[in-house]
């Protein structure tokens, strides 16, 4: 009997070991931990871009030395319809009297709390003072930006020998001595100096004629009654293309070529360097004026400076429109005023 129930009791041993083999050798099962939810971060409104704040406008008064109705007044009052657009507003006020001398004079009395300012060029600025006491000198002012350069020319009557050549006009008057009279404006002026440094009386046999002014000099021009002159090129322009005079040479202090007329030379490209005309027309304030309003000024002229519609008044009036900054226009005049001026007072002395 014990023979037959050991083979049933070693069968259940055997699955009783297997049984615990197989359960030994499952792996664990890995213990699930619960994940905290995540604390939900509120999110910040995005902030929006604040505005900057607009400029604080301005008043201004703007002096100009003569009459209304020329270059000095028309180039100031084309300059102030743009200043407006920088918050700018700009009162042109006419103060003709002693070649802008008068003007520059009561500006440079002003407190900069008035916020006047002075439209000018270097001859009440830099000459006028130079001849004379003129209760001034540039030191009184301090510049705020150029922005307009006159462009002046030497003209020909119409049927001069030499056209429209300033070469061939200089070798007519050297083989014709005495022959050839000069219309200038005025006389022992800046501008009579400045024929005299293209054309040098003591090299050359002219006649030299003061005259009231450019329409003084364009009429005895196309009248016949001189055979050169000095004149705007604005003046001359028209009267160039009636063919009623010659344009020979123009003297801008800051480019070469007008592009009002471009065919015109520059006294430059006949090495006359010194006969070109240092006279660009520029914004001056009194010394203590508010460096923050200068600066405004001066950015609102540079971007001025490039508008198409201020640069074709300009041109109609024989204008450039060329911007320099304080820091370039007293360089501008620094030089003038070191070079050419001590010059100038030389060249008076000698008329005496």
């Amino acid at each position: 009997m014990f023979s037959k129930i050991f083979p049933v009791l070693l069968l259940v041993m055997v699955f009783i070991l297997s049984l615990a083999f197989f359960t030994g050798c499952e792996e664990p099962e890995e213990e699930v931990v619960a994940e905290e939810p995540e604390e939900e971060v509120a999110e910040e409104p995005e902030e929006e871009p604040e505005d900057e704040p607009e400029d604080e406008p301005i008043e201004i008064d703007i002096i100009v030395g003569f009459a209304a109705g020329g270059s000095n007044d028309l180039t100031a009052r084309y300059m102030v319809e743009h200043l407006v657009e920088h918050g700018i507003t700009a009162n042109v006020v006419n103060m003709p009297g002693g070649m802008s001398t008068e003007a520059a004079y009561h500006v440079s009395n002003l407190t900069p709390e008035e916020n006047t300012f002075f439209w000018g060029h270097s001859g009440p600025l830099l000459f006028e003072p130079a001849a004379g006491d003129r209760g001034y000198t540039i030191d009184d002012f301090e510049p705020v930006a150029t922005l307009a350069a006159p462009t002046f020319c030497i003209g020909a009557r119409p049927g001069a020998p030499w056209g429209d050549d300033f070469e061939a006009l200089v070798e007519y008057i050297k083989e014709n001595p005495g022959e050839v009279t000069f219309g200038g404006q005025g006389e022992g002026n800046v501008r009579h100096y400045a024929v005299e440094q293209i054309l040098p009386p003591d090299e050359l046999d002219y006649s030299f004629v003061g005259l009231e002014g450019g329409a003084d000099v364009a009429m005895n021009l196309t009248g016949e009654h001189v055979d050169v002159g000095h004149l705007s090129l604005a003046a001359a322009s028209p009267l160039v293309a009636d063919e009623e005079l010659w344009a020979v040479v123009n003297t801008n202090p800051l480019v070469e070529r007008d592009p009002l007329m471009p065919d015109v030379p520059n006294v430059s490209e006949f090495d006359l360097e010194e006969g070109r005309e240092p006279h660009p027309i520029a914004l001056w304030a009194v010394p203590g004026t508010d460096q923050a309003m200068i600066e405004r000024i001066s950015n609102a002229i540079g971007e001025i400076a490039e508008k198409p519609e201020l640069i074709e008044s300009y041109e109609e009036m024989g204008v450039v429109a060329h911007y320099l900054n304080p820091q370039e226009t007293l360089e501008f005049y620094t030089n003038v005023n070191e070079t050419v001026v001590p010059d100038y007072i030389e060249w008076l002395d000698s008329l005496d």
